[in-house]
């Protein structure tokens, strides 16, 4: 069990916030292992109207009904980039969440404690809202209304969670599978271990083994009611495996065999007859191939067998080097252009994205994934690719729809833009009864454009048949713009539909907003 600490900030001083901070890093750097403590303020907001925020890209839409229901104020302590002001510029999640014990809005985004591409061994931490709701019918139809939450600081750092009822005791909790994928040069030798953290009392439990965590898959193998969570890790320069962990006896094992059926990067779990499907990329050829394999699981120890494989593209056969974000320069797999003197590469590249869904409702759950192709062009052919300066990037939505369990076809493809979402999410967002797929928000911020657009990433269930992308005018026909809108999440309750969203009222501004639209 993670030690809660609980304090009231608001009589604080700017300079004790800061100081805070500064001991939250200090505590947590000198034993990553040992007991955490969460920082926790209490925080009352009197919710108002999305259009009476201070902004030059407001776009009301009167149909609707918008509130905004949080301040959010948490700056980076290392700046990644000069407009870099505050943490919302890139959330990593929203949620509404209808629980036992009461009904929750929670969003999470993470800090930037080390310069980028440094090395470094300074503890991680991220920041989660947790308000409490006595009915999201309330929101709009009681006047005065005050909301209770929670701002914590937790002493993580996280690119894969999401929100799970893991013991179905009726309550979700957050799942986070945590690394070092902050910025910090790989020669960190910074690891973190897995966390559950309850939404109710606070408590932040931590599960499975210090490692660079990345993909988080959960499944429920003995049908006892816990989730074994499966999180697929890199093995540091050694050949990366999945550990599972039953939640219910907190024990865990590692299957090194995963990587002979499935590679690392973009995997999920579906329901099959018999146990559980992976998909995920090809082992040696994830760049290029899709795979699928069948698992099961006695007494955590998982055993998999080959289902099915899609190659969509040839198995590259050049070189090149590239600077990466974290600092390393590292020879990568593509094709280089013909006639192009070695300054033109097409890198192939795993999006690093995907998702299940039944989209044709026949009762299997088919796949979803993305593909990527690196573009870059250089000037001096003696120097690495700058990935950051010298690329663009182009993708494709893969749809294969599940075969009786049996095969994968592949069924449609779309060009899309997901690069920076790490997820794609699922919700009916046109109202028209089907599911429709989405990118929780779109790239990273850019803020000479984002200001100009919202999430546009998203497609439309056509009659369980087939997805179309969104019109260019489907935003302006449906919601409001409220600022410079950083992500969307859509769900609908007591057949209403909502979107939560988080917003800057500008470029450079310090503080960002959590905001509601009834649609």
């Amino acid at each position: 069990m993670v030690l809660l600490k609980s304090y009231n900030f608001r009589s604080y001083t700017f300079m004790k916030k800061t100081l805070q901070i500064f001991c939250i890093v200090f505590l947590f750097s000198f034993n990553a292992y040992s007991d955490e403590k969460v920082f926790n303020e209490n925080v009352i907001f009197k919710p108002f109207k999305c259009e009476q925020i201070k902004s030059e890209f407001i776009r009301t839409k009167p149909k609707n009904e918008c509130l905004i229901i949080q301040k959010l104020e948490n700056s980076y302590e290392v700046k990644h980039q000069k407009y870099s002001n505050n943490t919302w510029n890139t959330p990593q999640l929203i949620k509404y969440i209808n629980n036992k014990e009461g009904e929750k809005i929670i969003a999470h985004t993470w800090n930037n404690v080390v310069e980028w591409g440094k090395e470094s061994d300074k503890q991680p931490f991220s920041h989660l809202v947790n308000i409490s709701l006595d009915s999201l019918d309330n929101l709009f139809n009681k006047k005065n209304i005050k909301l209770k939450s929670n701002h914590i600081s937790l002493p993580l750092t996280a690119r894969r969670m999401n929100v799970l009822d893991v013991d179905s005791d009726g309550n979700k909790e957050l799942i986070y599978l945590s690394n070092r994928e902050d910025g910090r040069n790989r020669n960190s030798s910074w690891k973190d271990v897995n966390y559950i953290f309850d939404l109710n009392n606070n408590d932040l439990k931590s599960f499975g083994s210090p490692h660079f965590s990345h993909d988080l898959m959960y499944y429920d193998f003995n049908k006892d009611g816990h989730y074994e969570i499966i999180d697929y890790f890199y093995g540091d320069r050694k050949p990366g495996a999945i550990e599972v962990c039953d939640i219910k006896t907190n024990k865990c094992r590692t299957a090194k065999k995963a990587k002979n059926f499935i590679d690392i990067g973009f995997n999920h779990i579906l329901p099959s007859k018999k146990g559980a499907i992976i998909f995920g990329s090809c082992p040696g050829l994830g760049d290029t191939t899709f795979c699928w394999a069948k698992v099961n699981s006695k007494k955590n120890k998982l055993k998999f067998e080959k289902l099915d494989s899609y190659q969509f593209k040839e198995k590259p056969t050049d070189k090149a080097n590239f600077l990466l974000w974290t600092g390393d320069i590292n020879p990568k797999p593509g094709y280089w252009e013909v006639g192009s003197d070695k300054k033109v590469f097409k890198m192939a590249d795993r999006a690093w994205i995907s998702t299940a869904i039944d989209f044709n409702k026949d009762g299997k759950t088919d796949s979803v994934g993305i593909t990527k192709d690196v573009i870059c062009k250089r000037k001096d052919n003696s120097k690495p690719f700058d990935r950051g300066k010298d690329c663009k990037t182009e993708e494709t939505l893969y749809i294969f729809k599940n075969s009786n369990d049996k095969s994968f076809e592949k069924y449609q493809t779309i060009p899309t833009s997901l690069n920076g979402s790490f997820r794609i999410e699922t919700a009916d967002i046109n109202k028209d009864g089907t599911e429709d797929l989405y990118g929780f928000r779109e790239d990273w911020f850019n803020p000479w454009i984002d200001c100009k657009k919202q999430v546009s990433a998203m497609y439309l269930n056509q009659n369980n048949k087939s997805f179309k992308q969104i019109s260019k005018s489907f935003n302006q026909e449906n919601f409001g713009l409220y600022g410079c809108e950083r992500a969307s999440n859509f769900f609908k309750n007591n057949n209403n539909y909502y979107r939560l969203f988080i917003t800057l009222p500008s470029t450079d501004s310090k503080f960002a907003y959590l905001g509601i639209e009834k649609y």
